[in-house]
């Protein structure tokens, strides 16, 4: 273990990350307290880790980290400014700018509570940072200390059996910075916005815990969320794609090398061409996943303990790795394959039975 590493991670669980750039990646986490812990009475020490590439050339440990004490963030999440500075925003609002270049850390206004009831998610959409929160908020960062609420005029319309805590959002994303966006959240609480005006999008699964949205690079939308339930569309067309791998709540999704990558706390799936499949990790993998974030070309993987890197061509597991040995990988892919061989089969049957000629 480098030298740092446990200081910085150690009996901490990772809640978020980002990439800075290539060979620059930071994960928040916070003191685990175990069970007894109880976040409304205290709120643990939140650390803040980079992992530095270049320092593994010079011979020194890639780890540092800023440790930020007690009652100072709750539930933190973090995105990337640019390739120096990143966004530290809790959910009760509280902001930090931190630049990783000198280490400095700039305390700016909380979002204001009119603006945000509480702060769910934060999302850089091609440059503009948003943030997203129950009670159908979204708010635009334009600047330090500048939030705009684009969203005050859906936060009134409420319909009578939709409580403020079954109404969005906890996920946003976008085809371009100021428009075309989808937020979404509480029970299939979906919408969209053409830069103007909002527009209440109907799902076809009702009471959908919508976790994470993708605006993806084939031009379609994803939604996934609790009970490993995937919508995909645009506009007013959507459909449920049907899998049978998983039924653990995803956490997280991206768009990346052409395919959608989510994740439950425990694995990683991708989905392409309409065929659903575990990731396999070759040699060694993640202990955990959750969360997930693409910038620079790179694709980023966090679970409470562990995080990995992704280029399109191999994985590498910078903390918390799970060795598999060659027995394991040659089970798990025949597995896999089977698993995948027997819904090939079942979809060719029910083609089948559907074409049969019916009864006069």
């Amino acid at each position: 273990m480098h030298d740092f590493e446990e200081e910085c991670l150690g009996d901490t669980l990772i809640v978020d990350c980002c990439i800075l750039y290539r060979g620059k990646y930071i994960v928040v986490s916070e003191k685990d307290y175990g069970e007894k812990y109880d976040p409304w009475e205290e709120w643990p020490p939140t650390h803040l880790t980079s992992f530095t590439e270049e320092k593994l050339k010079n011979n020194k440990s890639p780890w540092a980290c800023k440790v930020f004490g007690k009652n100072n963030f709750k539930w933190s999440k973090i995105v990337h400014i640019d390739k120096n500075n990143l966004l530290l925003v809790d959910n009760e609002r509280s902001a930090h700018t931190v630049n990783l270049s000198t280490g400095e850390s700039i305390r700016e206004q909380e979002i204001p509570r009119t603006t945000l009831r509480t702060v769910e998610n934060l999302k850089n959409i091609h440059g503009t940072i948003y943030a997203v929160g129950i009670g159908r908020g979204v708010a635009r960062r334009d600047g330090k200390n500048k939030w705009t609420l684009i969203s005050k005029e859906i936060q009134g319309k409420m319909i009578a059996d939709l409580s403020v805590f079954q109404a969005g959002f906890s996920a946003i994303d976008g085809f371009e910075a100021h428009k075309d966006l989808y937020a979404g959240g509480g029970h299939s609480d979906m919408w969209h916005y053409d830069g103007e005006h909002w527009r209440a999008i109907d799902l076809p699964i009702l009471k959908m815990r919508i976790r994470a949205i993708v605006c993806a690079g084939d031009g379609k939308v994803y939604a996934v969320g609790r009970d490993a339930k995937i919508v995909v569309g645009k506009g007013d067309e959507w459909k449920v794609i049907e899998q049978n791998l998983t039924t653990n709540d995803f956490t997280d999704a991206v768009w990346y090398n052409d395919r959608l990558y989510v994740c439950t706390e425990r694995h990683l799936y991708e989905l392409k061409d309409g065929k659903f499949t575990q990731t396999l990790f070759e040699g060694s993998q993640p202990f955990s996943f959750g969360k997930l974030y693409i910038n620079e070309g790179l694709l980023m993987s966090a679970g409470s303990h562990s995080i990995a890197i992704y280029d399109a061509k191999e994985w590498n597991v910078l903390y918390g790795e799970k060795t598999l040995d060659d027995t394991d990988l040659l089970l798990a892919q025949k597995m896999l394959n089977d698993a995948q061989e027997t819904v090939d089969d079942l979809e060719d049957l029910i083609d089948a039975v559907k074409n049969l000629p019916k009864k006069k």
